[in-house]
């Protein structure tokens, strides 16, 4: 894998409950790279540019001069100033966690061709497992999501975020990893993803400790932040087993079945 390493932002995502949090403070122990609290704002204006570039671009070309290369630019620079200050504080490089931005890798590509992109991957039954167990309101109703209550709609938005990842294979400056692994290899998979960030190797001993450092109170948009605190295990893995009943089980297998098989979880 071709490991294009500078200054540019690194961008984090996966299906929401596939370990992004944890991922975020394995990151955040490196000297080398800050990776906050998630912002939602990176996909929001990843959505936002992909719609822009759909729809209006006749219009900004002709009447406003401007070409899809300088609204990338635009929007990337827009991206970059809500990620400075917290880059600024830190002296470090920054990375952005948040997990709908596995949905917009392709277009955050096109805002940074240089951006180190990097997927994490968790069995869709315990990812739908997980979901159906959080209580998060929609912003707009105040009623609960339906992911939450769910399990098609939970089910479908793992296949969506586990395409929209495995899309990027073929991508030189993309790097997948299993929170399985993570977990049960914990060095080696950090190590791996490390090498592809350009962090040495004592950066990994820091991060097997991540626990040490990480601020449960940080991030108030993150639902797993208790549970990173502490130190790495393999207890989530096959949760599902447990918590989806035989009708919500049925129904994950019906979505998620194929692409459940294509990586090998059944």
């Amino acid at each position: 894998m071709q490991q294009i390493i500078g200054q540019a932002p690194i961008f984090i995502g996966g299906a929401p409950r596939s370990g992004t949090t944890l991922l975020r403070a394995i990151v955040n122990t490196s000297k080398g790279i800050v990776c906050g609290p998630e912002s939602r704002v990176v996909p929001a204006l990843a959505a936002l540019s992909t719609q822009v570039e759909q729809m209006h671009m006749p219009v900004l070309e002709q009447q406003y001069g401007l070409d899809a290369e300088a609204l990338h630019q635009k929007f990337a620079t827009s991206i970059n100033g809500f990620l400075a200050p917290l880059q600024a504080r830190a002296g470090r490089r920054i990375a952005e966690k948040t997990p709908a931005n596995v949905l917009h890798f392709s277009q955050l590509r096109r805002l940074f061709p240089a951006s180190p992109l990097v997927g994490i991957i968790r069995d869709g039954r315990d990812v739908v497992a997980s979901l159906l167990s959080m209580d998060w309101p929609d912003a707009r109703t105040g009623r609960p999501m339906a992911v939450t209550r769910d399990a098609a709609a939970a089910a479908r938005l793992w296949v969506a975020s586990i395409e929209a990842g495995t899309a990027m294979r073929e991508d030189g400056n993309y790097f997948e990893l299993r929170y399985e692994s993570l977990v049960r290899y914990p060095r080696d998979t950090i190590a791996g993803l490390f090498g592809f960030l350009g962090e040495d190797a004592q950066a990994v001993e820091a991060a097997l400790d991540h626990a040490r450092s990480f601020n449960p109170a940080s991030g108030r948009n993150e639902a797993s932040n208790d549970r990173v605190a502490q130190p790495i295990d393999t207890q989530s893995i096959g949760r599902w087993r447990g918590q989806l009943n035989a009708q919500q089980y049925a129904t994950v297998m019906q979505i998620a079945g194929p692409a459940l098989s294509q990586l090998g979880y059944v």
